[in-house]
């Protein structure tokens, strides 16, 4: 038996990442980053590049206990509510979203840009349409989608991000990789303070960078499943997860 993990994306293309059904209780839900450019006169500036994030309205309770938020005010928009938090973490800034029925998008907004105005301002620049299955958005003539990407938390295993091949085929490996059902894998380079060397898979369609760390289960937040192997050997663990994957697809 396979199990199919879905989502949506702010282009109305669809990512599946499908397991075997013993895997299935490992997956958390998905989230995204999308980022645009104007379409004319851009200057490739902060004002001008800019970045929101996607995640399920479950997670709204997390987001503003990591920022250390207190409400500061919210009010409709665009079919949806808009939330406005005063930060702790960080102390000189403010954290918004657009919360639709299912999902939301959030940000950071830092002064002079972070009055009410901006805030509607930069949620008004695309249309969202929010389904069960993910948020989309509409740039309009205004806007591109420079890039997304999203990512799947597997508990025990890591994070796994997934970007379309189309957008990032430049950092596909020109030698062969493991083969492995889904597609080739390799080991790359990892950050100074990496704890475990990442991974890469690259799909007919997608590629993939699995960071391995103790990542916990939706349900129970804090609590480590990792067996001892999996602790001792982060990267190995994250390897047999990527060969155990039957495909991952971004289609649209």
């Amino acid at each position: 038996m396979a199990h199919v993990s879905q989502v949506r994306a702010i282009d109305n293309s669809v990512i599946q990442l499908e397991v075997d059904d013993s895997e299935k209780d490992a997956l958390n839900t998905w989230c995204g980053h999308v980022r645009y450019t104007p379409k004319y006169g851009g200057r490739n500036t902060t004002a001008d590049v800019w970045a929101l994030e996607l995640a399920p309205i479950t997670s709204l309770g997390s987001a503003i206990w990591s920022v250390g938020g207190r409400e500061r005010e919210r009010f409709s928009l665009a079919g949806g509510e808009v939330v406005v938090y005063d930060c702790d973490k960080p102390s000189d800034a403010r954290w918004a979203a657009w919360l639709g029925p299912w999902h939301m998008a959030h940000g950071m907004f830092y002064a002079p840009q972070w009055e009410s105005s901006d805030i509607v301002e930069t949620f008004s620049r695309v249309a969202f349409t929010d389904t069960p299955e993910g948020m989309t958005a509409d740039p309009g003539a205004r806007f591109d989608l420079q890039s997304s990407m999203y990512l799947q938390t597997i508990a025990g295993v890591g994070t796994l991000q997934v970007q379309s091949k189309q957008a990032a085929a430049g950092s596909v490996p020109k030698w062969r990789g493991y083969v492995a059902q889904a597609g080739e894998i390799w080991r790359i380079t990892s950050t100074p303070n990496a704890t475990a060397q990442p991974l890469l898979m690259v799909t007919p369609t997608v590629v993939a960078t699995l960071s391995p760390w103790d990542a916990p289960r939706e349900s129970r937040p804090g609590v480590s499943v990792r067996t001892l192997a999996a602790a001792a050997n982060p990267s190995e663990a994250a390897a047999g997860f990527l060969t155990k994957v039957r495909r991952i697809d971004w289609n649209g």
